[in-house]
């Protein structure tokens, strides 16, 4: 039997999770805080690429 296309199923991996960091060590908030440096770092040059 054809499966029915009409209907759209929300895939998996578009739910969305919620993280309690408040329960965080000092180590992981370290960790946190040194990725989004990282991810600022790519962005800044992402932009930088892009502009030329």
């Amino acid at each position: 039997m054809q499966e029915n296309y009409s209907e759209y199923k929300v895939p998996s991996f578009a739910k969305i999770d919620t993280y309690n960091f408040a329960t965080s060590s000092k180590e992981d908030l370290s960790v946190f805080e040194e990725l989004n440096a990282i991810a600022q770092e790519i962005e800044e040059c992402r932009l930088r690429n892009c502009s030329n």
